[in-house]
Parts: C-alpha cells; sequence; structure tokens
C-alpha cells in the first residue's frame, strides 16, 4: 500500500510548483542577459559551448543548486502562504547564484583583456565610471540603434552618477557627452563594414525565378 493518497495529485503539485519556480526564475535571468544571447544545451557527447575563431574559450555549464525547507507543521495545517514564500525563496537563491556566477565570469574576463578601471579613494565614483566607459565599445541593436552599457550598482549610488552626468553645468556632462558621440560613432562605422560583408536579399544575382 502507498505511504501517501493522491499520488497523482501530488505528482501535479510537484509539476506546477517546480513551472512556477522556473517562471520565476526565468523572469529574474532575462533581467540579466537578453533572451536573444542565451544558448540552450541537448544533450551531446559534451555539455560545453563551441569556440570560434575571434579567441574565446570553451564554454562548459556550471550547476547552481539552492535549497529549501518546509516544515511538517506548515502542510498539516495546510498554510498556503508559506508555499508562496518558500517559491519565492527558492527563485530568488538560484537567481543569486547565477548573478554570482555571471559576475565572476566577466570578472575574470576583464582581468584576462586588462579592461579594467580601478577607482581609487581619492576618485569620485562618477569619474571611475567615465573611466571604464572610455574602455568599452558600444554596441548596435538589431533596431539599428547604437546600445548603452548596462550598469550594475549600488541603486542610490548609480542615481548620483546619473544626476551628474545628465547635469550640464556638470564637467561631467561635457565628457559623458563626447565619449557617447564618439562611441556610437564607431558603433556605426563597425556596423556599416559588417553590412558591407554581406549582399543585399534583393540583389539581382540572388534572385531566383
Amino acid at each position: 500500500m502507498a505511504p501517501f493518497k493522491y499520488q497523482s495529485r501530488a505528482r501535479e503539485f510537484n509539476e506546477a510548483y517546480t513551472k512556477q519556480v522556473a517562471d520565476d526564475l526565468e523572469r529574474v535571468r532575462e533581467g540579466m542577459i537578453a533572451p536573444r544571447n542565451m544558448q540552450r544545451f541537448s544533450h551531446g557527447q559534451r555539455w560545453r559551448t563551441k569556440p570560434v575563431v575571434l579567441g574565446d574559450e570553451t564554454g562548459e555549464l556550471t550547476v547552481h543548486s539552492f535549497g529549501i525547507e518546509s516544515p511538517f507543521e506548515d502542510i498539516v495545517s495546510h498554510d498556503l502562504v508559506r508555499f508562496v514564500l518558500a517559491r519565492r525563496k527558492l527563485a530568488s537563491g538560484l537567481s543569486d547564484e547565477l548573478a554570482r556566477t555571471l559576475y565572476q565570469a566577466i570578472s575574470q574576463s576583464t582581468e584576462r583583456s586588462g579592461n579594467i578601471a580601478t577607482a581609487t579613494p581619492d576618485q569620485a565614483p562618477v569619474e571611475s565610471y567615465l573611466d571604464a566607459m572610455e574602455k568599452i565599445e558600444f554596441a548596435i541593436e538589431e533596431s539599428g540603434e547604437v546600445s548603452l552599457p548596462t550598469t550594475y550598482m549600488d541603486p542610490q549610488r548609480w542615481a548620483e552618477i546619473v544626476a551628474q552626468l545628465n547635469d550640464p553645468s556638470s564637467e561631467h556632462h561635457a565628457r559623458w557627452e563626447r565619449i557617447k558621440a564618439e562611441k556610437s560613432l564607431r558603433a556605426r562605422q563597425r556596423e556599416s563594414e559588417r553590412l558591407a560583408k554581406f549582399p543585399a536579399a534583393w540583389a539581382e544575382e540572388y534572385i531566383c525565378e
């Protein structure tokens, strides 16, 4: 005899609960990594990416894990709020693990390339930010618009930096506008050079009758 009744119901609950956690985690993950930049693996000989000719390295999977406990008393008392809180805690814990891995990978990459801006005690945060922007090349979105680098830092400090960058009377404002103009121009030039390598879809020799 089975130790618990309603085995099928329990299985349905577990499947639905797991899907809710996965949906919560996916929303958080998309806030860190654009969906178009994600890779999905299908099982083969190895769980790893293929390096290309640009000098990148072979990437491998990193396992994230996070555990929660549900006291038996919460189950007996049918306290459904506890299940919701546990679900949120599980998604939050896994997203923290993802963020830690992501920032660690970025840190290792920048250390190898030397693309690092070091802040000194006597340097204002906005100056450190601008020093970093000087070393970063901007990209072009699929829409054709220039994409500015995404910044992750303490919200209060970031708000202070943005205020100084947007203040026309600040000396940092002029430097930021110059950086944006120069980097945007270079980004558009690189994109034009990239597109020039591909023939137009409507070119006569590619039209099939």
